[in-house]
Protein backbone atom coordinates (compact mmCIF):
# COMPACT_ATOMS: atom_id res chain seq x y z
CA UNK A 1 0.00 0.00 0.00
CA UNK A 2 1.44 3.35 -0.79
CA UNK A 3 1.75 6.27 1.56
CA UNK A 4 -0.90 8.04 -0.36
CA UNK A 5 -3.49 5.55 0.26
CA UNK A 6 -2.82 5.25 4.00
CA UNK A 7 -3.46 9.12 3.98
CA UNK A 8 -6.55 8.89 2.44
CA UNK A 9 -7.90 6.28 4.21
CA UNK A 10 -6.84 8.01 7.39
CA UNK A 11 -8.53 11.12 6.52
CA UNK A 12 -11.12 8.97 5.66
CA UNK A 13 -11.85 7.31 9.39
CA UNK A 14 -11.40 11.05 10.84
CA UNK A 15 -13.93 12.67 8.44
CA UNK A 16 -16.72 9.77 9.01
CA UNK A 17 -16.04 9.81 13.34
CA UNK A 18 -16.77 13.63 13.26
CA UNK A 19 -19.95 12.71 10.71
CA UNK A 20 -20.68 9.66 12.92
CA UNK A 21 -20.27 11.55 16.45
CA UNK A 22 -22.54 14.76 15.11
CA UNK A 23 -25.69 13.34 15.98
CA UNK A 24 -25.02 12.25 19.50
CA UNK A 25 -23.33 15.82 19.71
CA UNK A 26 -27.24 17.15 18.33
CA UNK A 27 -28.84 15.01 20.76
CA UNK A 28 -26.66 15.31 23.98
CA UNK A 29 -27.52 19.47 22.89
CA UNK A 30 -31.70 19.02 22.77
CA UNK A 31 -31.15 16.91 25.85
CA UNK A 32 -29.77 19.97 27.64
CA UNK A 33 -32.38 21.77 26.08
CA UNK A 34 -35.07 19.95 27.07
CA UNK A 35 -34.06 20.81 30.76
CA UNK A 36 -33.85 24.72 30.29
CA UNK A 37 -37.55 25.19 31.25
CA UNK A 38 -37.98 26.95 28.10
CA UNK A 39 -41.82 25.07 27.18
CA UNK A 40 -40.08 22.54 25.26
CA UNK A 41 -41.68 19.50 27.65
CA UNK A 42 -45.01 21.65 26.63
CA UNK A 43 -44.49 20.80 23.44
CA UNK A 44 -43.00 17.84 23.61
CA UNK A 45 -46.30 16.31 25.99
CA UNK A 46 -48.61 17.96 22.84
CA UNK A 47 -46.90 16.06 20.00
CA UNK A 48 -46.98 13.56 21.90
CA UNK A 49 -50.88 13.85 22.38
CA UNK A 50 -51.34 14.65 18.90
CA UNK A 51 -50.04 11.29 18.11
CA UNK A 52 -52.11 9.78 20.61
CA UNK A 53 -55.08 10.92 18.64
CA UNK A 54 -53.50 10.26 15.24
CA UNK A 55 -53.62 6.46 16.35
CA UNK A 56 -56.88 7.03 17.66
CA UNK A 57 -58.49 8.11 14.19
CA UNK A 58 -56.54 5.35 12.75
CA UNK A 59 -57.95 2.81 15.07
CA UNK A 60 -61.69 4.30 14.37
CA UNK A 61 -60.98 3.89 10.67
CA UNK A 62 -59.44 0.17 11.34
CA UNK A 63 -62.48 -0.54 13.21
CA UNK A 64 -65.02 0.93 10.55
CA UNK A 65 -63.10 -0.67 7.56
CA UNK A 66 -63.79 -3.86 9.89
CA UNK A 67 -67.54 -3.46 9.98
CA UNK A 68 -66.90 -3.34 14.06
CA UNK A 69 -69.59 -0.25 14.00
CA UNK A 70 -70.03 -0.96 18.02
CA UNK A 71 -66.29 -1.76 18.63
CA UNK A 72 -65.92 1.72 17.14
CA UNK A 73 -68.59 3.24 19.37
CA UNK A 74 -66.60 2.43 22.45
CA UNK A 75 -63.94 4.45 21.29
CA UNK A 76 -65.90 7.70 22.30
CA UNK A 77 -66.13 9.47 25.55
CA UNK A 78 -69.81 8.36 25.73
CA UNK A 79 -70.28 5.49 23.70
CA UNK A 80 -74.26 5.16 24.16
CA UNK A 81 -74.23 8.33 21.94
CA UNK A 82 -71.67 7.69 19.33
CA UNK A 83 -73.23 9.10 16.00
CA UNK A 84 -72.04 5.74 14.13
CA UNK A 85 -73.60 5.47 10.32
CA UNK A 86 -74.58 2.23 9.78
CA UNK A 87 -74.21 3.08 5.60
CA UNK A 88 -70.67 4.09 6.69
CA UNK A 89 -68.42 0.83 4.71
CA UNK A 90 -64.62 2.22 4.33
CA UNK A 91 -62.69 5.41 5.95
CA UNK A 92 -59.31 6.27 4.55
CA UNK A 93 -57.22 8.74 5.49
CA UNK A 94 -56.25 11.20 2.24
CA UNK A 95 -52.60 10.61 1.32
CA UNK A 96 -52.12 13.74 0.14
CA UNK A 97 -54.14 16.16 2.16
CA UNK A 98 -52.12 18.81 2.93
CA UNK A 99 -54.52 20.12 5.53
CA UNK A 100 -55.01 18.01 8.15
CA UNK A 101 -54.69 19.53 11.23
CA UNK A 102 -54.98 18.19 14.67
CA UNK A 103 -54.69 20.96 17.82
CA UNK A 104 -54.24 20.17 21.34
CA UNK A 105 -55.62 23.01 23.58
CA UNK A 106 -53.20 24.17 26.34
CA UNK A 107 -55.36 22.59 28.83
CA UNK A 108 -54.07 19.51 27.18
CA UNK A 109 -57.63 17.90 28.24
CA UNK A 110 -59.27 18.93 25.01
CA UNK A 111 -58.40 18.73 21.38
CA UNK A 112 -59.63 19.62 18.04
CA UNK A 113 -58.76 17.96 14.47
CA UNK A 114 -59.35 18.19 10.97
CA UNK A 115 -58.40 14.95 8.42
CA UNK A 116 -59.23 14.62 4.58
CA UNK A 117 -60.62 11.17 3.98
CA UNK A 118 -62.16 9.44 2.05
CA UNK A 119 -65.29 7.45 2.49
CA UNK A 120 -67.31 4.63 1.18
CA UNK A 121 -70.70 4.37 1.67
CA UNK A 122 -73.66 1.82 0.59
CA UNK A 123 -77.07 2.77 1.11
CA UNK A 124 -80.38 0.24 -0.08
CA UNK A 125 -82.21 0.77 -3.29
CA UNK A 126 -85.38 2.05 -1.56
CA UNK A 127 -89.08 1.25 -2.92
CA UNK A 128 -90.65 -2.52 -3.87
CA UNK A 129 -90.00 -2.76 -8.28
CA UNK A 130 -89.49 -5.78 -10.20
CA UNK A 131 -86.07 -4.70 -10.86
CA UNK A 132 -85.50 -3.62 -7.36
CA UNK A 133 -86.42 -7.31 -6.40
CA UNK A 134 -84.34 -9.11 -8.91
CA UNK A 135 -81.11 -7.08 -7.42
CA UNK A 136 -81.84 -7.94 -3.79
CA UNK A 137 -82.30 -11.50 -5.06
CA UNK A 138 -79.24 -11.33 -6.22
CA UNK A 139 -77.57 -10.07 -3.23
CA UNK A 140 -77.30 -6.48 -4.93
CA UNK A 141 -79.71 -3.64 -4.45
CA UNK A 142 -77.84 -0.76 -2.61
CA UNK A 143 -76.17 2.23 -3.76
CA UNK A 144 -72.38 2.67 -3.24
CA UNK A 145 -70.49 5.77 -3.18
CA UNK A 146 -67.29 6.93 -3.08
CA UNK A 147 -66.65 10.36 -2.33
CA UNK A 148 -63.91 12.64 -0.24
CA UNK A 149 -64.89 14.27 3.11
CA UNK A 150 -63.54 16.24 5.92
CA UNK A 151 -63.43 14.18 8.86
CA UNK A 152 -64.73 17.28 11.98
CA UNK A 153 -63.78 15.92 15.14
CA UNK A 154 -63.20 17.19 19.07
CA UNK A 155 -61.74 14.68 21.59
CA UNK A 156 -61.47 15.02 25.18
CA UNK A 157 -58.71 13.19 27.30
CA UNK A 158 -60.17 10.95 29.95
CA UNK A 159 -58.29 8.44 32.89
CA UNK A 160 -54.81 9.59 30.90
CA UNK A 161 -56.25 8.23 27.39
CA UNK A 162 -57.80 10.13 24.77
CA UNK A 163 -61.32 9.73 23.20
CA UNK A 164 -63.56 10.83 20.54
CA UNK A 165 -66.40 13.62 22.24
CA UNK A 166 -67.53 14.56 19.22
CA UNK A 167 -67.04 13.16 14.87
CA UNK A 168 -69.03 14.69 12.13
CA UNK A 169 -68.26 13.67 8.46
CA UNK A 170 -68.72 16.67 5.93
CA UNK A 171 -68.93 16.98 2.14
CA UNK A 172 -66.18 18.73 0.67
Amino acid sequence: MSTNEMATRRRFFAHAGAALSAPLTVTAALAAQSTAGDGSAARLAALEDANAIRALQREYARLVNAGAHADAAGLFAEPAAAPIDARLRRLAADRFAAHDVIEVAPDGVTATGLLGCTVETETAIAGSYTLVDMLRVQGEGTVRAVEHRALESTYVKRDGAWKIASLVLRRT
